[in-house]
C-alpha cells in the first residue's frame, strides 16, 4: 500500500462561491493547481492548497462538466449537455472546439502518441481527433453506446452502456477480433474505467430484482487476454476508482458517502488504507494528484476535500514541486470615461483593429468627375503665415515655434481633472470636495507623516473610522459589525479580562479593538493587532488568502473574501471562548436544553439543528445532530431548458431566509437500510424557540441573477426590511410560534468602475437610537470615513454596484434575557505586580524595573511616563517622480519592541515598574539599532537577556493603566499609542512635545534637544533608551511646572526657539577633549554657570527668602534672568548635571 494520508483543511472556494456540486477534477501536472468543473458548465482554477480562484471559462451546453483533462499547456473538457469537446489553453483562450452533428458522450483523458485524442458520440462511434487542431483523424461505428474511453499502452478501451469492455485499435479505431476483444464487465452499465500496463480495472452496475445497483466489487482485467483476475472487494458501493502515479498496481476507491481506500492490487497482504472524508454530502468527483502526493475530492455543496501524504513539515504543494507561473486570464483595459460636449477632440475615442477599409480611407470614387486635375478632397488646412515666416528647413524637415496666439486646444485633448487628494492639517486655505460616501478614500501621506492626514474632515460624527493601508484591512466592515451588536461587544470585552493563555487569539484582540472604539468618541482608530493575528492564524491554517492592501489584484472578489473570513472568525471566536464546563448560561434555550452550557459565541450565534434524513424509496429516516454559525443563503434555482418551469414560489426575503435555515437538499447513495443505490432527502429540523438571539447571515450574492432578488424594484419596493419573522420546523411541519428579528447591520461590496472594489459596513448603531439631530440611527462605515444615512438609503439597492455580503440581524424577544452577569469585567490589576517575562536567558543583572507593590496600585489621576521603541516590519514605500518630487505610498510598518513606564510621583518617582521587551514571531527587517537600542536576539526568547513578555500581556498592562485613570507622560505620545495600537483619552495624555511648542513656529522639537538646553543633560549619544527618555520627558513636566510657578515659561520659551534655530535644533558637538556630560569652558564671562533646572531653584528659592538679598539693579536681574537661557556656547549653561553631546536631532524625536 502507499504512504498513509491525513485530511487536509477542505478548500471552500466553490462552496462559497457558487454551492452547487463539483462535477470534474483534475490536477495540472506542471504547476501547483487545481482544475474544477462545476454544475452549471464552468471551468475553474483554484490555486495552492488555499484554493485562491484564477481563470474560469465555460464548456457549453449550459449544463455540468462531465470530464477534464489538463497537460503541459492545455485543458480539454467535455460538458453534459454533449454539444462537443474543446481544448482550452491555461490563460482561459479557446484553441479548437469539436462539434458533432449527434451528442458526444465521452473522451479519453490521456492521448496517444503526442497528437491523437478520442472522444464518442451517440450515433454511435468513435470520433478520433488531432489533439492539436481538434480536427477528425477517423470515425468508427461500434454497435454501443460508450460511456468511458481510456488508453492504455498498446489499446484503446470502450466502456459501454451494455456492460461491455471493448478494445480497440488505437491507431484505426478498428475492434480487436476475437474472442479476447471484449468482456461482459457488468451487467448494467460500466460506471468507470482505468487502465495501467497490462491491467484494467471498472466499476459499474448490476440487476438485482429489478433494480440498479452499485457493484461491491473492483473487477481487474488481464488486457492481453480479458481474463478476469481476482477482484478487489469494496462493500460501502464505489462510486469512483483512480490510479496512483508511481504505484501502477495501486487503486484509489471512493463511495458517495465519502469513505476512501488505497489498495495494492497486486498484494493483497498488505493492510489496505481506508478514510472518511468529513463531508456533510455525498461526492461527485475525484483525482489524484501527478506524484501521489494529495487526493482531492469534490461533494455536492462545492466543497473540495483534500487527503494529503505530504510530509506535514515540508511546503503544501500538489505535485511535491513549485512548478510553472500560474498563468492568469488577461482583463481589457477599461475604457476611458469621457464627458461628451461640443468641444470632445475626436481623437480621444481610441478606435478598435479592424481588417476592413474604413470610411475615412477616402477613393477615387468620392472625388469629382472632371478633366482637369482636382485637390485631394477635403484639402488639407493651410499652415497659417506667422509658422511660414519663422519657419527653418533642417535636412528637408521644416520646422517653427507655435506661436502664443494660436496656443490652445489645437490638436490636442484636453486633460482629465486632477484625482481626489488627502486633506493636511498643514494646507493653507486649501479646498477639496467631499466625495462621495461610498467611494473608495485612501490615507495620503504628508512630510509630516499619517498623524498631519485630517482624519476628521471624513468623520464628524462620535462614531470612530478604522483605517486602512494595513494588512488585511479589508476585515474593518466586520470589526464594525461585530462591535455594534452590542451581545458580541459585551462578550469580547470580558474576554479580555480573563487570563486567556493564547499567543494569538481573536477574540483578545477583538475585545481590545472593542475598547478602542468605545473610547475613541469619533476619533480615528485603527486595527493592526487583530489584522496581524488573522494573517497569523490564516498562513498557520492555510484558510484564508492574505490581502496585502494596495497590492490586491484587480479582480479581487470582496464579496466572497468577507463571507469566508466571517466563517472563519466566527468559528474561531466561539472555540477561543469556550472554557466547557464552566462556560456561564447567557442564553437559557427550550427546557431540557443539554448542559454544561456551550461556548458563549455558540449561545449567541449557534443553530443548534437536526439533519432529518429521508430515504425516497423506503422512506427510513435517521437524524444527525447540526451545528453552525453561519447561515448560507441558498436562492430558488431557474428550471434549464429541457426542464418544466418549476411551480411559483416566494422570493421575499423572509422566505429565502427561512428556506436557507431549513436547507432541504437531495443527494444519491447507497441506503443501509433498504441496500438500494436510492435518493436521499435531507433538511434541517429547528423549533422556533431554539432560533438563536443573533442571525449571522452570508447573502451568497455572486451573479446576477441572485443580485436581481436584492434589487428595488421600478416603484421603489425594497427586498431587505428593517424587520422580519422567522418560523422554524419541527419534524418537517412549520412551527406555529413565529419570532421577529431587527435588522442590525449590512456588509455590502461596492463595485466601481473607475477603482477597486471594496466594502462598506451599513450599521444601525444602539447608542444613536432616539438622538435628535440625526437622520436616523444608520450609519455608513466607509474604513475612516463615517456618515449618517436614513434607513431608506441603508435598506436600498439601487444598482448592481451595491453588493450584500453579510448581514446580522437580532432576535427581539430575547435581548432584554440575555444574562452577562457570569462574565468577568474587571482586568486583574495583580498583573502590574508580577513578572511576566518569557525569556529563559534573562541576565538578572539587566533588569532595572520594580513591579509595583499592591499599596502602589495605580489610582485615578496617577502620574506614570512612559516611553516606547518599535523595530520595523515593513520599510517604507516611496514613489520618486520624473520632476524630483516623491510622494509616499505607504509608510513603514512599525512593531512594539519595547516599553517602559515610570513612576512619576513618590518616594520613588522615576523608577520603572514595567520594562518589558516584545515578544513577537514575525520576521523583522531592521531593527533600526541606533533609535530603539534593541539587537538581534533581543526579542528571542531562547536568546534574549532581558525581560520578554508577549505583546498581548503587554497590552493588557497598559490596558489596565488606561483604566485606571493613569496620567501618561511622555514624548511625542501619539505616535507611540499608533503603533501600540490603544486609545488613551487626551485627558489623560500629557505630552511634553506639547508642552514646548510654540504654534507660531510650527516646528516641535526633539527630546534630545530639549533635555540638553532645559535640563542640562545629554541623552540618545549612542542610542535610545526607554527608561532613560521617559525619565527625561518626567523632568521636563516637572521643569514646566517649575516655570509656570515662576511665571517665566512663556518667555523662556521665546528664547528657546531663538536659540534653537541657532544651533539648527541639535545639541553642539563637545570640544576636543572634553568629556561628553561637561561643558566647554567659558572664555566671554565669568558669572557661575547652572543649568535651568538648578536655576529654577534658585530663583523659587530666591522668592521664598532662603537667600540673603543681593544689592542689584534692575538691569542686572534682566540680565540674570536672560542668563537662564543664555545660549551654551556663552558659558551660560552647565552646573553639575549639565553637559553638550553630539549631533542627532530634528524636530522628531525619532
Amino acid at each position: 500500500m502507499a504512504s498513509s494520508y491525513q485530511q487536509f483543511p477542505p478548500i471552500t472556494t466553490l462552496h462559497d462561491t457558487y454551492g452547487q456540486p463539483v462535477t470534474a477534477l483534475s490536477f495540472d501536472p506542471v504547476s501547483d493547481s487545481l482544475w474544477t468543473g462545476t454544475h452549471s458548465g464552468t471551468v475553474i482554477a483554484l490555486h495552492t492548497v488555499q484554493g485562491v480562484r484564477g481563470v474560469s471559462f465555460p464548456v457549453g451546453g449550459g449544463l455540468a462538466v462531465k470530464q477534464l483533462s489538463v497537460g503541459d499547456n492545455h485543458v480539454r473538457a467535455l460538458g453534459m449537455a454533449g454539444e462537443g469537446v474543446g481544448s482550452w489553453a491555461k490563460g482561459g483562450m479557446n484553441k479548437w472546439y469539436f462539434r458533432s452533428s449527434s451528442t458526444v458522450t465521452a473522451m479519453s483523458g490521456s492521448i496517444f502518441s503526442p497528437n491523437l485524442v478520442a472522444a464518442a458520440t451517440s450515433t454511435p462511434e468513435i470520433v478520433l481527433l488531432n489533439s492539436m487542431t481538434g480536427s477528425t483523424v477517423r470515425q468508427v461505428s461500434v454497435p454501443s453506446h460508450i460511456t468511458n474511453l481510456q488508453f492504455s499502452h498498446s489499446t484503446l478501451l470502450c466502456a459501454s452502456a451494455d456492460g461491455y469492455v471493448r478494445a480497440h485499435d488505437p491507431r484505426t479505431g478498428v475492434r480487436r477480433e476475437g474472442g479476447d476483444g471484449s468482456v461482459h464487465a457488468h451487467s448494467s452499465g460500466v460506471q468507470d474505467l482505468q487502465a495501467a500496463g497490462n491491467f484494467f480495472f471498472t466499476i459499474g452496475w448490476s440487476i438485482r430484482r429489478g433494480h440498479e445497483f452499485p457493484d461491491p466489487l473492483v473487477k481487474v482485467y488481464d488486457l492481453r487476454n480479458m481474463r478476469p483476475l481476482p477482484p478487489v472487494p469494496f462493500s460501502d458501493g464505489p462510486a469512483f476508482i483512480n490510479l496512483l502515479p508511481k504505484h501502477s498496481s495501486s487503486l484509489v476507491i471512493t463511495s458517495s458517502q465519502g469513505l476512501v481506500n488505497v489498495v495494492d492490487v497486486s498484494d493483497f497482504s498488505s493492510a489496505s488504507g481506508f478514510y472518511q472524508l468529513d463531508t456533510t454530502s455525498y461526492i461527485t468527483s475525484t483525482a489524484v494528484s501527478s506524484n501521489g502526493s494529495y487526493l482531492a475530492f469534490g461533494d455536492a455543496i462545492g466543497e473540495l476535500h483534500l487527503l494529503t501524504a505530504a510530509d506535514s513539515s515540508s511546503e503544501p504543494l500538489f505535485n511535491g514541486f513549485e512548478g510553472q507561473p500560474v498563468e492568469w486570464a488577461d482583463h481589457p483595459e477599461p475604457l476611458p470615461d469621457i464627458t461628451w460636449t461640443d468641444a470632445t477632440p475626436l481623437n480621444s475615442i481610441g478606435l478598435p483593429h479592424y481588417t476592413a477599409p474604413l470610411l475615412s480611407s477616402f477613393t477615387p470614387q468620392f472625388l469629382p468627375h472632371s478633366n482637369t486635375q482636382t485637390p485631394n478632397y477635403p484639402p488639407p488646412a493651410k499652415i497659417p503665415p506667422q509658422i511660414l515666416s519663422t519657419m527653418k528647413i533642417n535636412d528637408n524637415v521644416a520646422y517653427a515655434a507655435l506661436p502664443k496666439e494660436l496656443r490652445g486646444r489645437r490638436n490636442r485633448v484636453v486633460a482629465s481633472g486632477a484625482r481626489d487628494q488627502g486633506r493636511f492639517r498643514s494646507g493653507k486655505g486649501r479646498r477639496e470636495d467631499v466625495p462621495r460616501i461610498y467611494r473608495k478614500v485612501e490615507i495620503e501621506y504628508s512630510k509630516f507623516g499619517v498623524e498631519d492626514f485630517d482624519f476628521g474632515f471624513y468623520n464628524k460624527t462620535a462614531f470612530s473610522g478604522l483605517e486602512t493601508h494595513i494588512l488585511n484591512s479589508y476585515t474593518n466592515p466586520i470589526l464594525q459589525v461585530l462591535h455594534y451588536t452590542p451581545p458580541i461587544r459585551t462578550l469580547a470585552k470580558s474576554h479580555i479580562t480573563t487570563n486567556c493563555p493564547r499567543e494569538h487569539c481573536l477574540l483578545c484582540e477583538l475585545g481590545f479593538v472593542v475598547r478602542m472604539l468605545e473610547d475613541a468618541h469619533g476619533t480615528n482608530c485603527q486595527s493592526s493587532n487583530f489584522c496581524k493575528t488573522v494573517g497569523v492564524l490564516a498562513q498557520a491554517q492555510n484558510q484564508l488568502e492574505l490581502i496585502d492592501y494596495g497590492r490586491e489584484p484587480t479582480e479581487v472578489d470582496y464579496a466572497h473574501m468577507i463571507q469566508s473570513f466571517h466563517r472563519f472568525l466566527i468559528d474561531h471566536l466561539s472555540s477561543e471562548g469556550n472554557s466547557f464546563p464552566h462556560n456561564p448560561i447567557i442564553f437559557a434555550r427550550a427546557p431540557g436544553a443539554r448542559s454544561p452550557a456551550a461556548a458563549p459565541v455558540t449561545q449567541l450565534l449557534g443553530i443548534d439543528a437536526k439533519n432529518v434524513i429521508l430515504c425516497l424509496s423506503c422512506k427510513a429516516v435517521r437524524e444527525k445532530e447540526n451545528m453552525t454559525h453561519v447561515i448560507d443563503m441558498i436562492y430558488p434555482k431557474k428550471a434549464l431548458a429541457n426542464e418544466p418551469p418549476p411551480p411559483p414560489t416566494d422570493t421575499s426575503f423572509p422566505s429565502i431566509l427561512r428556506s436557507s435555515l431549513i436547507r432541504q437538499m437531495t443527494h444519491k447513495a447507497t441506503c443501509q437500510t433498504c441496500k438500494q443505490f436510492s435518493t436521499f432527502s435531507s433538511r434541517r429540523s429547528i423549533p422556533t424557540a431554539d432560533l438563536p438571539p443573533i442571525l449571522a447571515v452570508n447573502a451568497n450574492v455572486y451573479n446576477e441573477e441572485n443580485l436581481r432578488y436584492w434589487l428595488d424594484g421600478r416603484r421603489g419596493e425594497r427586498f431587505l426590511g428593517p424587520r422580519v419573522e422567522v418560523r422554524g420546523e419541527v419534524e418537517g411541519v412549520d412551527d406555529a410560534e413565529c419570532v421577529g428579528y431587527e435588522l442590525r447591520a449590512i456588509v455590502c461590496q461596492i463595485m466601481t468602475k473607475a477603482k477597486h472594489s471594496h466594502l462598506v459596513a451599513i450599521v444601525r448603531v444602539p447608542e444613536a437610537e432616539g438622538q435628535p439631530g440625526l437622520k436616523g440611527p444608520w450609519f455608513v462605515f466607509n474604513d475612516f470615513v463615517v456618515r449618517n444615512i436614513t434607513e431608506e438609503e441603508a435598506l436600498s439597492f439601487p444598482s448592481t454596484w451595491k453588493v450584500p455580503a453579510v448581514l446580522y440581524l437580532e432576535r427581539e424577544d430575547v435581548r432584554p434575557n440575555l444574562d452577562f452577569s457570569g462574565l468577568p469585567d474587571e482586568l486583574d490589576p495583580s498583573i502590574l505586580s508580577r513578572d511576566t517575562s518569557i525569556s529563559v536567558s534573562r541576565d538578572k543583572g539587566l533588569v532595572r524595573h520594580e513591579c509595583l507593590r499592591f499599596e502602589e496600585l495605580p489610582k485615578p489621576g496617577t502620574l506614570v511616563a512612559i516611553d516606547a521603541e518599535f523595530v520595523s516590519m515593513q520599510q517604507e514605500e516611496t514613489e520618486y517622480r520624473s520632476d524630483g518630487t516623491n510622494r509616499v505610498i505607504r509608510p513603514a510598518r512599525l512593531s512594539l519592541a519595547r516599553v517602559s513606564v515610570l513612576r512619576g510621583d513618590g518616594p520613588k518617582e522615576g523608577v520603572p515598574f514595567i520594562d518589558d521587551h516584545i515578544h513577537t514571531s514575525e520576521v523583522i527587517v531592521d531593527y533600526l539599532t541606533e533609535f530603539s537600542g534593541i539587537k538581534f536576539g533581543d526579542l528571542d526568547p531562547l536568546l534574549s537577556r532581558h525581560t520578554l513578555t508577549p505583546l498581548k500581556l503587554v497590552y493588557k498592562k497598559l490596558r489596565l493603566l488606561v483604566d485606571r485613570g493613569c496620567i501618561f507622560i511622555g514624548h511625542g505620545l501619539s505616535k507611540d499609542f499608533r503603533i501600540i495600537n490603544i486609545f488613551v483619552p487626551p485627558d489623560q495624555v500629557i505630552d511634553t512635545v506639547d508642552l514646548y511648542f510654540l504654534r507660531t513656529r510650527q516646528r516641535r522639537l526633539s527630546l534630545r534637544f530639549l533635555s540638553w538646553f532645559v535640563l542640562g543633560e545629554n541623552i540618545q549619544t549612542d542610542t535610545h533608551d526607554s527608561i532613560e527618555d521617559a525619565r527625561s520627558a518626567l523632568r521636563l513636566y516637572k521643569a514646566y511646572h517649575e516655570f509656570e510657578e515662576l511665571g517665566i515659561f512663556d518667555d523662556k520659551l521665546e528664547e528657546l526657539y531663538r536659540e534653537g534655530k541657532q544651533y539648527n535644533w541639535k545639541p553642539p558637538q563637545p570640544a576636543a577633549g572634553a568629556s561628553p556630560r561637561s561643558p566647554p569652558p567659558s572664555a566671554t564671562t565669568s558669572i557661575p554657570q547652572f543649568s535651568l533646572m538648578a536655576a529654577a531653584a534658585a530663583a523659587r528659592n530666591f522668592g521664598q527668602g532662603q537667600f540673603q538679598p543681593m544689592r542689584l539693579d534692575a538691569g542686572a536681574m534682566n540680565a540674570a534672568t536672560g542668563a537662564y537661557f543664555a545660549p551654551p556656547d556663552m558659558g551660560q549653561f552647565g552646573g553639575a548635571g549639565g553637559g553638550t553631546g553630539g549631533g542627532g536631532g530634528g524636530w522628531n524625536r525619532r
